[in-house]
């Protein structure tokens, strides 16, 4: 399923928090393992911060 663009919304006070969701959520919804979201944030972290936006 890793190849659909997810709608979520993620919410966190920091960022490091804000990373913590989306990896949790990425475990779960879709199933990813530490090792597999490792990768996939060390490809895209800028992409990733791009997209944060404050509320």
């Amino acid at each position: 399923m890793r190849d659909k663009v997810c709608n979520h919304t993620m919410y966190g006070e920091t960022e490091e928090e804000l990373f913590a969701n989306a990896k949790e959520h990425g475990i779960k919804e879709h199933g990813y393992i530490e090792e597999t979201w490792q990768e996939e944030i060390s490809k895209n972290l800028e992409h990733f911060k791009n997209l944060i936006k404050q509320v």
